[in-house]
């Protein structure tokens, strides 16, 4: 079972004291020359942990690449490394900051993705700190269309209304519906127990047909249905910039649920869930599939 993590305690230490403490705890050489380097220390080394990365085109299909920044000085430093690569390319930061005792390495993931829409090819991405650079070279492929005709796997932009750690959007549209495999390798819940409505959305670059929505919620060994999966929801399309909603669901105790309607045309579908079968109720999505018919 999810929980939320723990709110952290406010303290209500005077601002003088504060300011007082963080001045004491900072290095002497923080405002050196270098963003925190002191003068005669070498510089922060950066390199990628593989040069080369394959990934293909949609939100999902993407990978990361291994940023790894080194003091190989005596001292303590501070420090920061950009990034940057073509508009074909999205990078979930372009900034690292980041503290390095002496002689530590700090290795950062950054995820790389490319939208639907980039053509396939090599692409660049170069890391900086300071003089010294690195850079990975992404190899991106044209994702398929799904065999089984599901449309949510080829999705421009997936979304939702939170996101719990540990439990990514992704994860509901990665082909596995599996609940066995809930919390290791698939699976979305949302960031906020007990507090609804939640909501799961898909959208596409061009309209789409869709006449049948099939979610998968949490029904496993260990999570049954009737404790932990989805009890009540809508499934909506998006009309004339409205959600429209075109079927419901109420009361359920499976754990894949094949939801048929009239055929529509629409960029953007979403379902929109209400309540769950638990006391403790979060929203947990396995795999949400979206079809023509």
């Amino acid at each position: 079972m999810t929980r939320l993590p723990s709110a952290r305690r406010a303290w209500n230490v005077p601002a003088v004291l504060v300011a007082a403490a963080v001045l004491m705890a900072a290095p002497a050489y923080a405002s050196a020359p270098g963003h925190g380097r002191p003068p005669g220390e070498p510089a922060v080394q950066v390199t990628i942990g593989s040069p080369e990365l394959d990934i293909a085109t949609g939100q999902c299909a993407g990978a990361p690449i291994t940023v790894r920044l080194t003091n190989p000085g005596e001292q303590a430093v501070y420090a920061d490394a950009t990034l940057s690569a073509p508009d074909d390319l999205v990078l979930q930061r372009t900034m690292i900051s980041t503290y390095l005792p002496a002689g530590y390495t700090a290795q950062v993931a950054v995820p790389v993705m490319a939208p639907l829409e980039t053509e396939p090819g090599t692409y660049p991405v170069k890391v900086s700190a300071g003089r010294s650079t690195a850079s990975a070279s992404v190899a991106v492929t044209a994702t398929a269309p799904d065999p089984s005709g599901n449309l949510a796997r080829s999705a421009s932009k997936i979304s939702a209304s939170s996101v719990h750690s540990g439990y990514p959007l992704c994860g509901a549209v990665d082909g596995d519906t599996d609940s066995e495999h809930w919390g290791t390798s698939t699976g979305w819940n949302d960031g906020n127990s007990t507090i609804w409505p939640d909501w799961f959305e898909l959208q596409w670059n061009e309209p789409q047909t869709v006449g049948r929505v099939t979610l998968h919620t949490l029904n496993s060994t260990r999570y049954p249905v009737a404790r932990y999966g989805l009890k009540d929801w809508d499934v909506q399309t998006l009309v004339d910039g409205q959600w429209k909603t075109i079927a419901s669901v109420r009361g359920n105790t499976q754990g894949v649920v094949d939801t048929a309607f009239e055929p529509v045309r629409t960029n953007a579908l979403r379902v929109l869930l209400l309540a769950g079968n638990g006391g403790n109720d979060y929203s947990r999505i396995v795999e949400v599939q979206a079809f023509a018919s």
